[in-house]
């Protein structure tokens, strides 16, 4: 609900034909991770958004997540290791 309505994929269309031609989007849904404000936007509104670019003559890929069930996606791995950081060995520092 961020960027990702039809309204927006035809103003990137917009942006990327007045900066010239040859362009590939790769669109990569969000993965959901704990305590964020944002969510996962439906397969139906992927698919309206590439095809909004596609109509608009943009190569759209749309990137398939893998590792969700196990919370192993893009992002989710770095928001766990976040709220927990490494330990770190003081002596290995000095």
């Amino acid at each position: 609900g961020v960027n990702d309505s039809v309204d927006h994929a035809a103003e990137l269309a917009e942006l990327l034909h007045g900066a010239g031609s040859g362009y590939h989007v790769n669109l990569i849904p969000f993965n959901p991770i704990e305590d964020s404000e944002y969510k996962r936007p439906s397969k139906r509104a992927v698919l309206a958004f590439s095809g909004a670019l596609e109509a608009a003559k943009i190569t759209v890929s749309v990137r398939h997540t893998r590792g969700l069930d196990a919370n192993a996606a893009c992002g989710q791995l770095r928001n766990k290791f976040q709220k927990t950081p490494l330990v770190t060995d003081p002596l290995i520092l000095q």
